[in-house]
Order: structure tokens, then C-alpha cells, then sequence
């Protein structure tokens, strides 16, 4: 069984299955809002713009269109910062309801339709016109002002409708316990298999271990079926940690190069990590590099005190 759980005290959310921890994402209040901010500096070699976009608060913002220090600028907090960087906004803001989507830009693009979803002209009409509202937003005042909010968490349950949400104290919680003891530990353990995860500050490396049983088929296809068996697990973990940037992987050595490379990305595509493969070096390990969507889980619950 599958559920959703909440801790809106430490802002997590997550979902366990078969009595783990198989997700776990700590939210922000700010994350997908759209503000009208103040540009308060600028680089203008970079086209760069740094914004106010609550009291006291600034994000990093790139933009071809050019604006004077002291202007206003509708902004979407689109990333929160990471390793000391300020978060990132972006002027191409995306809005949604239940049944439609649409930006910024092209100024006349029109709402469009989810995957699934029936045609409502009333709920696409209404978008549209949160859309231009947005837009004439820019010439008011007071500023800073949060505009629009739809956080992480919300737009989760929504996707997750069907499943049961449960709200739980996080620290109380038996699987994130068991989760946390596990994060303490470099290896990782499938069935009678392992892992060891090494997570560097610029670069994460993951070894494949052998198995402990005796082989009865050759030593290649041995070894092939180990790292065939890891593959979704490796992916896993990475997803649950939110590890990003570089990350090498050493597979046992084995033949067929290609099957592990195919595995790897049909289970990189499954989990959606927006991330790109490089395949074996030429010292056979498997490169990979995974955009960073904030610090990775151990930081997190370092900073929460919950490590």
C-alpha cells in the first residue's frame, strides 16, 4: 500500500511504499510563486539582474529584456539555491489550474490542454485572463508583492489526487527514522546485493558490489546480471537523495556495455531526473550529470537538524 504524507510543521511531504520512504521533498513557501519584484542591482555584460522579490529576499534573475535598477519585474521563483547560490527566477512564468497551462511567452500563446483532460472554454478563458493580469501587474505598486502562489506540495496532491494523504510528525515517524539510519550508512543494500554511495561536494561516486553467492552461470553474464539488477536501484537512491552534478558510477566489469547504458536511461526516463548521459569512459565508468534541484537530502536534514 501507497500513501502520501505531510508534516506541515517541518513543510515535507513524501510518500511511503511497502513500508519505505520511496520519496521525500521539503517544500518552500516560495517555490512557483510569481511576484512583482524591484530590480536592485544589475550586470549588464551578463544580462543578469538581481531582484527583490519578497522583504529582504532577492533572486538571481537572467533576462534579455533590459530593466533599470529601481524597476519593477514580474518574476517566478523557478529554483531555490543551493551550495551558498541565490535562488533563480525566471520572467517566462507558468500558470495552471486543473485543465490547462500556459506562459508567459509568446505573449499570444493560448492555454493548453493537459494530458486527459476534457476541454473547458470557461476554465481556459479564465487562465488567459490571470495570465494578462499578471502581465499589467508590472506597473503597480507596492512591490514587493507576491501575485500568484501554488506551491510544490500543492501541485503534487493535485497530480496525486487518487492516493491517501496522510499528516504526520515527521520525527515520529518510523520510516523516516529507518530512512535517516540509512543515510548515515555509505552502503546501500537490494536483496543480496550493495551499493556504496559516496556523495563528494562536486562529485558523487556509486560502486557496485558483488554478490556474496557463488555463480552458476559464466563470470561475464555474472556480473552483467548484477549490474542489470542495480540499475533501478541506483536510480532510485539518487531520485530519494536529490543528488545532482556530476556523478560516476562503477559497474562490475563486464562485456556488453550497451544493455547496462540502455537500462540506465530507460530507468533515468522513468524517474523523470532531468539529467544527461555520457555513458563509459574509456576507464569503463558510467558518467552521468543530474541538474541540481536544490541541496541534496543529506544537507537538508543536516540543516533541519534532523540527521
Amino acid at each position: 500500500m501507497s500513501y502520501i504524507f505531510v508534516d506541515e510543521k517541518e513543510k515535507a511531504f513524501g510518500v511511503i511504499s511497502e513500508g519505505n520512504i520511496c520519496k521525500l521533498n521539503f517544500y518552500s513557501d516560495d517555490l512557483n510563486n510569481i511576484y512583482r519584484g524591484r530590480v536592485k542591482n544589475k550586470i549588464d555584460s551578463l544580462n543578469a539582474y538581481f531582484v527583490e522579490y519578497d522583504k529582504g529576499k532577492d533572486i538571481f534573475l537572467n533576462s534579455s529584456i533590459p530593466y533599470k535598477v529601481g524597476d519593477n519585474v514580474i518574476v517566478q521563483y523557478v529554483k531555490e539555491g543551493a551550495n551558498g547560490k541565490l535562488p533563480q527566477g525566471s520572467l517566462n512564468f507558468t500558470i495552471e489550474n486543473d485543465s490547462y497551462q500556459v506562459r508567459r511567452y509568446p505573449l499570444r500563446k493560448r492555454p493548453w490542454l493537459k494530458e486527459g483532460k476534457a476541454k473547458d472554454k470557461q476554465k481556459a478563458k479564465d487562465l488567459w485572463d490571470l495570465k494578462e493580469k499578471l502581465i499589467n501587474e508590472e506597473k503597480f505598486y507596492p512591490t514587493p508583492k507576491v501575485l500568484y502562489k501554488r506551491s510544490e506540495l500543492d501541485r503534487f496532491l493535485e497530480a496525486n489526487r487518487d492516493m491517501e494523504v496522510n499528516k504526520v510528525d515527521l520525527r515520529e515517524l518510523r520510516e523516516f527514522t529507518d530512512l535517516v539510519e540509512k543515510l548515515k550508512d555509505k552502503r546501500v543494500y537490494y536483496k543480496d546485493l550493495s551499493l556504496i554511495i559516496e556523495e563528494l561536494e562536486t562529485l558523487t561516486v556509486i560502486d557496485v558490489n558483488s554478490s556474496s553467492k557463488k555463480s552458476k552461470n559464466n563470470k561475464d553474464k555474472y556480473l552483467e546480471n548484477i549490474n542489470l539488477a542495480l540499475v533501478d536501484t541506483i536510480v532510485q537512491e539518487l531520485s530519494l537523495r536529490n543528488i545532482g552534478g556530476m556523478i560516476v558510477i562503477d559497474f562490475l566489469r563486464n562485456k556488453d556495455k550497451e544493455r547496462i547504458e540502455k537500462a540506465m536511461t530507460l530507468a533515468l526516463e522513468r524517474n523523470n531526473l532531468p539529467c544527461k548521459s555520457y555513458g563509459f569512459s574509456q576507464m569503463g565508468l558510467f558518467e552521468i550529470s543530474i541538474e541540481r534541484r536544490g541541496d541534496s537530502l543529506r544537507k537538508e536534514l543536516a540543516k533541519r537538524n534532523l540527521l
